[in-house]
């Protein structure tokens, strides 16, 4: 027996990790809200909103301290190599670009990964490779070698989210963890563990320490659990209390997620973030979600559940 899914027209909602995001979600919010009632049969107004919404942070050096983009954290030999990642929920196509050099804007890169490539992934020179074949600009500043601070680590991976009326999307950028190795991948680039999306259930992506993460796909846990019935909180609750329990170690996740009818939710084991910019400390994890119907997107707070019993 075969089965259709069919699904109901989604509320539009953006959301994004960490406040730094509110510029991503005000430009992909306003990209949503011009094309609000237009069919969007092919999907593109989210997968542009996405796009657009992390090019606002990743061509913005000020963003840099927060681990994203142009002014990202370097690696251990002093160069700045940058992830990202774009899926579709309807169509379940994936793009990403890994360790890439040189590149302004890598979400670009991935969405062309996404519909021109006959690859899901590339990394370091060949991702660069393809960049360039497909009109992309090297930035030689972006290659040199810089002197920075080796140990300085971090995790504030820029994720967002766009549910429209018929589609949905995910995507992430981010320079990774500052004083990695060369070459070294973290979880927010691979499918499953820094991001999921899948129309028939919702939306979902991560940060924190994605050596950790990616052993435990909590992204696409999230987007199950919701496929099997759980609300989009019970969904990030449950995956964040199965993780806390299975850990060896305490280690930082945060996860925003979307279900179908733009509901939104959230898990931390975050207890205290403070900014790096302003050295503010925010007693939980701070994230920033816009809704149709709302003026300008606001900003919430996930409490940390570690306090919990799992």
């Amino acid at each position: 027996m075969s089965l259709l899914f069919t699904f109901q027209k989604m509320e539009c909602a953006v959301v994004g990790t960490w406040p730094f995001s509110i510029e991503a979600v005000q430009v992909a919010s306003d990209l949503v809200k011009l094309n609000m009632d237009e069919n969007d049969r092919k999907g593109c107004i989210s997968i542009d909103a996405v796009e657009k919404g992390i090019n606002a942070i990743e061509g913005n050096v000020k963003y840099g301290e927060y681990f994203v983009g142009c002014g990202g954290v370097r690696n251990k030999q002093g160069y700045l190599e940058l992830d990202a990642a774009i899926m579709n929920g309807k169509s379940l196509e994936f793009g990403a670009v890994t360790a890439i050099q040189g590149i302004q804007h890598p979400i670009s890169v991935a969405r062309r990964v996404m519909e021109a490539s006959p690859h899901s992934m590339l990394t370091g020179s060949g991702a660069q490779t393809f960049a360039v074949q497909h009109g992309f600009q090297v930035h030689e500043e972006l290659m040199e070698k810089k002197d920075g601070n080796p140990q300085s680590t971090g995790h504030d991976t820029l994720g967002l989210i766009c549910s429209t009326k018929n589609d949905i999307t995910v995507g992430v950028s981010t320079s990774g963890m500052g004083g990695k190795e060369a070459g070294r991948v973290g979880d927010s680039a691979l499918p499953g563990s820094g991001l999921y999306t899948d129309i028939e259930s919702g939306a979902a992506c991560c940060s924190g320490d994605g050596d950790v993460i990616m052993k435990h796909c909590p992204a696409f846990r999230v987007v199950h659990y919701m496929k099997q019935g759980d609300t989009v909180h019970e969904a990030c609750d449950k995956v964040i209390r199965e993780i806390s329990r299975r850990s060896q170690i305490k280690f930082d996740l945060v996860i925003i997620a979307v279900d179908t009818q733009g509901n939104i939710g959230a898990g931390s084991t975050l207890s205290v973030w403070q900014d790096p910019n302003t050295k503010e400390e925010i007693h939980g994890f701070p994230y920033v979600v816009w809704v149709e119907g709302m003026s300008e997107p606001e900003i919430r707070i996930q409490k940390c559940l570690n306090s919990l019993k799992v």
